[in-house]
């Protein structure tokens, strides 16, 4: 029996703007995964190592250059070294995306019995929801369960949109290491692949958060039952807190700086999140530090509290059952504890590490506890088999689907036929000198044969070769002298269908500015109060940015329902919130949306007899004259 399909070895490379991870996994001799390779490497802050006086001297284009090619090379060093000295064979690179180049949706849909209409279902919902335009972005999805709720069955979705130009900077990033572009999957996905058990910890019917924060992007991920159910980001994560940090300032009367951002981050670590009062004992830079950390880490608590109470308010539960915290700021000193004791929900690290032993790679021991966290989405695609996964989104599948070649092993076939034919026509297959001398003889007499094609058959073709040309060029010379008439005819016909087009284009440009203007002032309820409006009605797509506050977040979320239920208002979600005091026990929440302005189709025009013109209504006498 022959082999069953193996899914090509590969390395999952994740990289991000903090750091490498860099993972091997094969399989054991069980079939079971082993890993083989695992490195976390710091990339360092480039931007952040230019002095004052090289700054001053760059434009803003040049300094991302300039960072742009230094990172080329220390992927290009220490990949070719991660290769080299895991002595690792396979040129094949699968990596993720996550954070702002991708946006992530799910939502839920009727069943359909085609494919095709149902497909046609997740593209309309997909373009309503995504913040860009879907023309320069790769577009995937999956049905990843089925649910039933007002007793009609729903099929769950996730969608899937990377931009197109980020897969270009993806395949070079690998391509410096001598590596090819086999895969992009989603943060999600891969950690999914990663912790399994986890997800499913809760039970069928149980909530689990599962919160990745990320260096540049906090993603909030719940999942019931195993299924992912809500899916956001919020743009802050564990480069706010050091930014905050490194942005210096003063206590006690003293003057913080500091001159590099790795004393900043050593700083971090080492402080972790501490409560005000702990902090009030510290002095000079740690003080500042504590500050600024316990200040920013519940900034992004706000943030993730509001996304979980919106998942609730929106899917009518209850409340959150576990929480996974993954990610490089996850393993920061008292993070888990303080978002645990926030959100009053059980909390764990995320370890990938369960299952999958690093004791075979050369990974330092001691740093395993503090960087596992870190290490999960790399994990989870090193996990990834392409003919297994078919629910993962690989965006370079889609790009292209048919780039994977098929091969057929045709191996030990012509050796197994030659004996059977032989045993056939009861002949042997050995061959002695007298047997050669005659086979060399038959084959130079069909050699003769070969040669000997008649040449008359050849010159009959050649004479109606020639007769046919000369039939196309008497044919060629009359089409060429009506050309000028065609051409004259279809330029015509181009002109009266752009004057019968002119006004369906003038219609269809047509945007009701005035009825959008009362769609938003009768969707605003008198507890929103605006500060800002933003509606570009004259680009593709259109778009909406709102900005305003109110007293509760509550609020804020029925506002969100009450525009996505409005006319025009579509795809609206929530940017930020902020809550602002106004005194001790008072305060406000200031917040930002955006979404899609659609503009519905105009109703046809009445048809001949209806409405004006016909005949009298019954009972009027018919008009004189």
């Amino acid at each position: 029996m022959a082999d069953p399909a193996k899914f090509e070895p590969f390395v999952a490379v994740d990289i991000g703007s903090f750091s490498l991870k860099f993972v091997h996994v094969i399989a054991g001799d069980d079939g079971k995964p082993v890993l083989k390779a695992l490195a976390h490497l710091r990339i360092p802050p480039f931007v952040h190592q230019l002095t004052a006086e090289e700054r001053e001297k760059m434009s803003r284009e040049d300094v991302e250059n300039d960072a742009i090619q230094k990172l080329i090379k220390f992927l290009t060093k220490h990949l070719t070294e991660l290769l080299y000295d895991n002595q690792i064979q396979t040129k094949r690179g699968i990596t993720l995306a996550s954070g702002r180049p991708v946006t992530i949706r799910y939502f839920e849909l009727p069943p359909t019995p085609e494919k095709e209409a149902f497909a046609a279902s997740v593209n309309a919902e997909a373009a309503k929801q995504m913040p860009f335009s879907m023309e320069k972005a790769v577009f995937g999805w999956q049905e990843i369960g089925e649910i039933v709720k007002e007793e009609k069955a729903l099929k769950q979705v996730m969608v899937a949109a990377l931009q197109q130009d980020i897969v270009k900077i993806m395949t070079d990033n690998l391509k410096g290491g001598g590596l090819s572009n086999e895969g992009v999957l989603t943060l999600p996905q891969a950690l999914e692949l990663a912790l399994p058990a986890g997800i499913k910890s809760a039970g069928e019917k149980g909530k689990v958060a599962l919160i990745h924060c990320g260096h540049k992007t906090t993603s909030i991920m719940i999942y019931k039952g195993g299924v992912l159910n809500f899916y956001r980001d919020i743009n802050m994560g564990g480069e706010t807190i050091t930014e905050a940090i490194f942005a210096g300032g003063e206590v006690d009367g003293q003057k913080i700086e500091f001159k590099t951002v790795d004393e900043v981050v050593e700083l971090k670590h080492k402080i972790g999140v501490l409560p005000p009062d702990e902090v009030q004992a510290m002095k000079g830079a740690e003080k500042w530090a504590g500050q600024q950390i316990f200040a920013t880490v519940e900034k992004i608590f706000q943030h993730i509290q509001l996304s979980v109470s919106f998942y609730i308010s929106q899917f009518g539960e209850t409340a959150i059952d576990r929480i996974i915290l993954s990610g490089g700021t996850a393993a920061m000193k008292n993070f888990k504890e303080f978002i645990q004791e926030s959100l009053e929900v059980p909390a764990e690290l995320a370890d990938p590490f369960k299952t999958l032993s690093p004791t075979s790679t050369n990974f330092p021991p001691d740093r395993l506890p503090m960087e596992t966290p870190a290490l999960a989405p790399a994990v989870g695609v090193a996990l990834y088999d392409g003919l297994r996964d078919a629910k993962v989104i690989n965006f370079i599948d889609i790009m292209y689907p048919n780039r994977r070649a098929q091969a057929i092993d045709f191996s030990g076939v012509s050796s197994k036929f030659g004996a059977g034919f032989a045993q056939k026509l009861g002949i042997s297959l050995q061959l002695d000198e007298g047997k050669l001398r005659i086979l060399a003889g038959l084959l130079v007499v069909f050699v003769l044969l070969v040669g000997s094609f008649p040449l008359v058959k050849i010159r009959q073709d050649v004479t109606k070769a020639k007769n046919d040309t000369k039939k196309l060029e008497a044919r060629l010379n009359d089409l060429t002298e009506s050309q000028a008439e065609v051409t004259q005819l279809l330029a015509e016909k181009d002109l009266l269908g752009r004057e019968a087009g002119l006004t369906e284009a003038l219609m269809a440009s047509k945007v009701p500015l005035s009825e959008i203007l009362l769609d938003l002032a009768s969707s605003t309820p008198r507890q929103i109060f605006l500060t800002n409006a933003h509606l570009q009605v004259r680009s593709d797509p259109r778009v909406f940015r709102l900005a305003g506050h109110t007293d509760t977040s509550d609020r804020v979320f029925e506002y969100l329902k009450a525009l996505n239920n409005s006319t025009f208002f579509k795809g609206s979600a929530l940017e930020s919130t902020e809550e602002v005091p106004i005194d001790e026990e008072r305060f406000f929440i200031k917040f930002s949306l955006a979404g899609k302005i659609v503009i519905p189709e105009p109703p046809p025009p009445p048809a001949e007899g209806e409405g004006g013109g016909g005949e009298p209504p019954a009972g009027e006498p018919p008009p004189e004259g």
